[in-house]
C-alpha cells in the first residue's frame, strides 16, 4: 500500500511541478506537421498578431527572422501561471530585442478592462492577447488540456520546445539560448 501511495505522491508531484530542470543539448522537439492554417490574434492593444501554422512550426508574421517567439498559454485564475510572470518579464526585458512573449488567454472569462487592470497590476511588459480567437487557436494548435503550457519557436518559427507546468526561469533561458542561435 505504501508503494502505490508513493508512486501516486510522485506522479503528483511532476504533474504539477513541470518538466524538470534540466536543459536537454537537443532541444529542438519532433511534432506532427501542422495543418496549414492562418489565426490573427488581437492584443490588448488593439494591435494583431498574424500567424500560420506550417509543417514545421508557426509562421509569424511579424516576428519572422527577427525575434525567438515563446508563446504562453494562460489564465489569471492560475496561480503557476501568476508565479511565472516576474520571471518571464525579466526575460522580456533581458532579451527585448530578440525575444518576443506572447501570453495567449485561455478558457478566462475576463473582459478586456479586467485584463488591462491584471496587466498593470503585475507590470507586465510583453504581448497580451486576448479574444475569441485565443480559444480557437490554443485548443486547435496545441490542444491544451491544462495551463500554463509554454511553446519556444526559433525565429524561423521552428518549435524548439515545449514546457508543461511551472517552469524555472533558468531552464527557459537555456532554451532560448539554443533558439537564438538555431540557423
Amino acid at each position: 500500500m505504501k508503494k502505490y501511495i508513493l508512486i501516486f505522491l510522485s506522479a503528483l508531484t511532476f504533474l504539477f511541478t513541470g518538466c524538470g530542470d534540466d536543459v536537454d543539448s537537443s532541444a529542438f522537439v519532433e511534432t506532427k506537421p501542422f495543418e496549414e492554417k492562418s489565426y490573427t490574434l488581437t492584443t490588448l492593444d488593439n494591435k494583431s498578431i498574424e500567424l500560420t501554422t506550417k509543417d514545421y512550426g508557426i509562421d509569424f508574421k511579424d516576428y519572422k527572422d527577427k525575434k525567438v517567439v515563446f508563446v504562453n498559454i494562460f489564465a489569471t485564475w492560475c496561480p503557476p501561471c501568476i508565479k511565472e510572470i516576474p520571471d518571464l518579464k525579466e526575460l522580456q526585458e533581458k532579451y527585448n530585442d530578440d525575444f518576443q512573449i506572447i501570453a495567449v488567454l485561455f478558457k478566462d472569462d475576463k473582459t478586456k478592462e479586467q485584463m488591462k487592470e491584471f496587466k498593470e497590476k503585475y507590470g507586465i511588459n510583453y504581448t497580451i492577447a486576448y479574444g475569441d480567437e485565443n480559444l480557437k487557436f490554443a485548443s486547435e494548435v496545441y490542444d491544451i488540456q491544462k495551463v500554463p503550457e509554454m511553446f519556444m519557436y526559433t525565429k524561423g518559427g521552428v518549435l524548439v520546445k515545449k514546457f508543461i507546468g511551472e517552469t524555472k526561469a533558468d531552464v527557459i533561458e537555456g532554451y532560448l539560448k539554443q533558439a537564438l542561435e538555431y540557423k
